[in-house]
């Protein structure tokens, strides 16, 4: 009785010990897969990108980098870019249209094939 119960105990150890190898390295793998699928490195502090007939500035950025975004919609404000934050104090997400400040907000801005997006992380 005794041997049966070691057995368990050290079958449920291994399985859990595999279940857990396993994870590790499923999310390492995707984490890896996602920071492929961005077209900027993680801590730039620029990002470019060709602009889409009929898609806005802010639903490309979201297609090339993972932003994070106070507010929504046209009224979004882009306040991280993978990963690097503007701080509240003195930085922000500068949005430019063909080298020109942008007009409107980027939930606004619907971009031409012939334009060129550019965010900087810019300081006042």
């Amino acid at each position: 009785m005794k041997k049966r119960i070691i057995i368990y105990v050290i079958s449920a150890i291994m399985t859990i010990g595999i279940i857990g190898t396993a994870l590790y390295f499923y999310q390492t793998n995707m984490d890896s897969k996602l920071q492929q699928d961005k077209s900027v490195p993680v801590a730039s502090k620029q990002i470019e990108y060709k602009g889409k007939e009929g898609v806005t500035a802010l639903a490309l950025l979201k297609q090339k980098a993972k932003i994070v975004t106070s507010g929504t919609g046209e009224g979004a404000f882009v306040t991280s870019i993978n990963g690097l934050v503007a701080k509240e104090k003195n930085e922000y997400w500068a949005f430019n249209v063909n080298g020109e400040p942008a007009v409107v907000g980027a939930g606004s801005y619907v971009t031409k094939n012939s334009d060129v997006i550019t965010w900087k992380l810019s300081s006042f």
